[in-house]
């Protein structure tokens, strides 16, 4: 889905202006659908603005679109940590974000699923579908990672 934002073709692949007003029907047309993939929500990085997803209740995790949650996800340090402290989470998992960027943290429920579009990663113009695919991974799509550039981009 992140590629297909970033590809924003809009013709078989769902455009990023369609993910953010409507990723239930969006994600559908892609055919991820199912228990716990009925209400998303898609939610978008910019160089200002990092979303980050967790479930402070239990571990409310869109299964049909980004498969099974990692063990941390489920964590109580996770979940209660997010919260209050979520740049040092964040550092925790690997990802330093700058201090003017702001954090924004989104509780999913057992009526709503959040997802991350991150960043498109700079190098990345002129790829096709499938070399974007393998740029992005779940950590990005929750949120606690970044996408990296691709192997021999000389751009950070």
């Amino acid at each position: 889905m992140a590629r297909a934002s970033w590809l924003g073709r809009g013709l078989i692949l769902p455009t990023k202006a369609r993910l953010l007003a409507d990723a239930t029907a969006a994600i559908a047309e892609l055919g991820f659908t199912g228990s716990q993939g009925e209400h998303m929500v898609a939610l978008e990085n910019t160089p200002r603005v990092h979303n980050m997803v967790v479930c402070t209740l239990c571990s409310c995790y869109p299964w049909p679109v980004l498969g099974l949650p990692p063990v941390w996800y489920k964590s109580a340090g996770y979940r209660s940590r997010s919260v209050i402290d979520q740049r040092g989470v964040l550092r925790e998992l690997g990802l330093d974000l700058a201090e003017d960027v702001e954090v924004r943290v989104w509780d999913s429920t057992a009526e709503i699923r959040y997802l991350v579009l991150p960043e498109r990663p700079a190098g990345t113009d002129g790829m096709n579908e499938d070399q974007m695919a393998s740029l992005v991974s779940r950590d990005a799509m929750i949120g606690v990672a970044k996408v990296a550039p691709p192997a021999g981009s000389n751009r950070p």
